[in-house]
């Protein structure tokens, strides 16, 4: 909204749940901003419009993803102005979760990454290279009652992150596994605030 073409916009790569599809994108960002950010949102390639798609956690559908993620960053950067310093992935429970798969491998390129009720990615080693992208920020919101996503699970992962000198910013809230308006607020609040701390 009042788009400015002088300014260097940041942008948010937004990956959907699983079945849904990108145009997800277009519900959340009136609950995150429709002023602050550029957002863009590839769509997973497994599944159709009536059931949704997927992400598939296998070498094939994660080379897909991050194809997907860097083609979408590029199309934006093409179109409007984007600030190259100031790129967000984010994600929704399984697109959380490809979110930080994705992240891990691109943090050099990306401001942050940004999973809601989406789990850390288990098994092709998501973690090999964490001596490299351990300086990535993270922000992690957790619903409370989720059955996809345990307290138990969450605990064990964020043990895993702080062992490896990870920067993580958690935030639980009473839901369920629907989508909780106030972390897509608090989502906002999080980027603007990276934006002040390194302005200081």
């Amino acid at each position: 909204m009042h788009y400015e073409p002088g300014y260097a916009y940041p942008l948010i790569v937004w990956l959907h749940s699983n079945g849904d599809d990108q145009t997800q994108v277009q519900r959340i960002m009136p609950a995150i901003s429709l002023r602050n950010f550029i957002a863009v949102a590839p769509q997973a390639s497994v599944g159709d419009a009536a059931a949704g798609y997927y992400w598939q956690q296998t070498a094939h559908g994660i080379e897909e993803a991050q194809a997907a993620v860097v083609q979408a960053i590029d199309h934006a950067q093409l179109k409007l102005n984007v600030a190259p310093h100031r790129i967000f992935l984010a994600g929704y429970g399984a697109g959380g979760t490809m979110a930080l798969r994705v992240a891990l491998e691109l943090s050099q390129s990306l401001a942050g990454v940004v999973s809601i009720n989406g789990p850390l990615p288990s098994g092709l080693t998501p973690l090999r290279d964490w001596m490299s992208c351990r300086q990535l920020p993270i922000f992690w919101a957790h619903c409370r009652k989720s059955r996809d996503f345990s307290e138990t699970l969450l605990c064990d992962q964020l043990k895993l992150l702080h062992v490896g000198g990870f920067s993580v910013t958690l935030r639980q809230y009473p839901a369920g596994d629907e989508l909780p308006a106030q972390s897509l607020s608090d989502l906002n609040g999080w980027i603007m605030e990276s934006f002040a701390s390194t302005v200081k």
